[in-house]
């Protein structure tokens, strides 16, 4: 009996253990070869988004990214979009973050990164999951470089 309550117990918590986790995946996308990442289009979302269009404008730059804002870009080497889903838990808190990097003109895709939290989630610092993100995407694309400027390790 003893050992019956024991492997229960045992199997109840592998099969909860995945639900505590937080993903976090980035993904080079078939343009990544040959795609220069110095200017970029933001299709910034404002009103409630303004934080994270700040966090995603202010991290593009600390990779060196000149940054021009929906639909005014001319000549930009490629286009930002991005999905940002919020819950309520006591108080607002990340659910899930998607980021994505376009050549422009022609849409083909330079990288996604998906952060998404766990069913036992975490309040994390929205601009962190933003930096880690895209730390992790520019490492994935090799361009510029992943080093972080002085600005942003402030």
């Amino acid at each position: 009996m003893r050992t019956l309550v024991s492997l229960l117990a045992t199997a109840s918590a592998l099969a909860f253990l995945p639900g505590c986790s937080t993903t976090q995946n980035v993904t080079a996308g078939p343009q990544v070869k040959n795609s220069p990442m110095t200017t970029a289009c933001f299709t910034a979302h404002g009103g409630r988004s303004a934080d994270m269009d700040a966090a995603i404008q202010r991290n593009l730059e600390n990779h060196g990214v000149s940054v021009s804002l929906a639909p005014k870009c001319d000549n930009a080497d490629m286009s930002v979009t991005y999905t940002d889903s919020w819950f309520w838990d006591i108080v607002m808190y990340l659910r899930s973050m998607d980021i994505r990097f376009y050549k422009a003109p022609s849409g083909g895709l330079i990288a996604s990164g998906h952060w998404k939290n766990s069913v036992l989630h975490q309040f994390p610092n929205a601009d962190g999951v933003v930096q880690d993100l895209m730390d992790q995407m520019f490492t994935q694309t090799g361009e510029p470089s992943a080093v972080r400027t002085k600005a942003a390790s402030n």
